[in-house]
């Protein structure tokens, strides 16, 4: 990976050389937005735990773009993440609620050598498609240790689903042949050590075409490697990597109907530490989404109240068993997307089909309400007695041989007080299905309430 960043750059920086170009600052935008939140969460893990919380939390980014001559942007956004009441400024794990992060630090160049080319180079949020492979370097369910909302272990409270930060080490190099646009993209996710080959690494390259006003489509492929020095993959000095080939078609060819699907196959070479020494897997794994959002405001006795209706439907495989040559369990990735909000917290997107339905209305001008309901049923069953670990810890869970995981019903309220204050309210609860074992049944519930502030 850093020899290719090096080259990359180093190009870059030659052809700077050669342009002479400087740069003069023509206009700054600050920006930023505060989002404070009240929490109650008691979510579904092992009845030994006490897993109960209730907190304040709040996360504010302040953003800065500068225009430059000759097509150049600058941007950089500063982020703190904290709980209410918790901040040591010397030690301790409260330490991190003082810490202000850098969130965003790239410049964008526009018609860089070529009119069609656009280079971005730096720390930059990553977004394609319905961000079902490249979304979140943590996954949407996960987030960096440097958040204090990354619990760990038993210790609560933890609410990694909340955090803001999403942005990629990373040069994309965009080609905008409208009405195709080709992204090629390289990023150093991770880096331990910098003398060893620990690196875990991303490239790829999405390519969208606009066949008509009404259709999208798009096809990519992604790999993730991981250097043969990892810690995930001590002893068998090997790579691993996971690629994945697949599409997506955006359709509003029906009036008031937007119809998704999206398609891919992961393949590659999976190498973990807790296998023996030198044995790997190969990686063969499927992920299948669709969904269809009809407005209904052609209904005349609801269209006042601006009703929106989604049905959804996901798919992402399961793995066979330990022992077999080919791991068929698909790999999370760098998601993020929620399908239910408990759900999401406590189990990676993977073993999974979701069922779901979304619907929205405006009862008033300025209030938005959403009920989301969603069910599980695992794609391979566990076996009588066995015991999982949830994504969010790694809380004992005894399992049946059943294939229902479960339901959810999300509810939630939003009111734009003004074009720039929001207020929201959202209550969830989730309903473990018979693949639990009775004393890992209860109910999971939550209610988070929020302000965001926009500047």
């Amino acid at each position: 990976m850093s020899k290719r960043l090096i080259i990359i750059l180093a190009l870059a920086f030659v052809v700077g050389l050669s342009l002479a170009a400087y740069a003069e600052v023509q206009n700054v935008k600050v920006s930023g937005d505060l989002t404070v939140y009240g929490l109650s969460r008691k979510p579904y893990t092992s009845p030994t735990l006490d897993n109960t919380e209730s907190a304040m939390a709040s996360i504010v980014r302040v953003r800065i773009d500068a225009d430059l001559t000759d097509n150049v942007i600058a941007t950089v956004r500063l982020l703190n993440e904290r709980y209410w009441g918790n901040e040591i400024n010397n030690a301790g794990a409260g330490a991190k609620n003082s810490d202000i992060d850098l969130d965003l630090a790239y410049v964008t160049m526009k018609e860089f050598m070529y009119s069609p080319l656009t280079l971005t180079v730096g720390r930059q949020e990553l977004h394609f498609g319905n961000d079902m492979i490249v979304g979140d370097p943590d996954t949407n369910n996960a987030v960096s240790t440097a958040s204090p909302f990354n619990g760990v272990g038993a210790a609560w409270p933890r609410d990694p689903d909340l955090s803001a930060r999403k942005a990629f080490d990373a040069i994309r190099a965009t080609l905008n042949y409208d009405p195709l646009v080709i992204d090629l993209v390289a990023a150093q996710v991770r880096k331990t050590t910098l003398n060893i080959k620990d690196d875990e690494s991303l490239y790829g390259v999405n390519a969208g075409y606009a066949v008509n006003k009404k259709n999208n489509v798009e096809a990519y492929w992604f790999e993730r490697k991981i250097g043969r020095d990892n810690t995930l993959i001590t002893n068998h000095n090997k790579v691993d990597t996971t690629d994945n080939i697949g599409g997506r078609i955006v359709s509003r060819q029906i009036e008031n109907l937007i119809y998704q699907l999206e398609v891919a196959f992961q393949f590659g070479t999976r190498v973990n530490a807790a296998t023996p020494t030198k044995i790997t897997q190969k990686r063969r794994a499927w992920a299948l989404e669709t969904a269809a959002t009809y407005d209904l405001k052609n209904v005349k006795r609801i269209a006042k109240y601006s009703p929106t209706l989604t049905m959804l439907y996901s798919y992402f495989s399961g793995n066979r068993g330990s022992s077999e040559k080919a791991n068929t369990a698909w790999d999370p990735m760098y998601e993020n997307q929620t399908s239910g909000n408990i759900v999401n917290l406590l189990f990676p997107q993977s073993n999974a089909h979701i069922l779901g339905g979304i619907l929205s209305v405006k009862p008033v001008e300025d209030v938005t309400l959403k009920g989301e309901y969603y069910a599980y049923w695992w794609d391979k069953v566990f076996s009588n007695g066995q015991v999982a670990g949830s994504a969010l810890t790694a809380d004992p869970l005894t399992m049946t041989n059943s294939k229902f995981a479960g339901q959810e019903i999300d509810l939630t309220a939003k009111y734009d007080y003004t074009e720039d204050v929001q207020f929201s309210l959202m209550g969830g609860i989730m309903l473990p299905g018979n693949s639990f074992d009775k004393v890992n049944r209860g109910a999971a519930k939550e209610v988070i309430g929020s302000m965001k502030v926009t500047f």
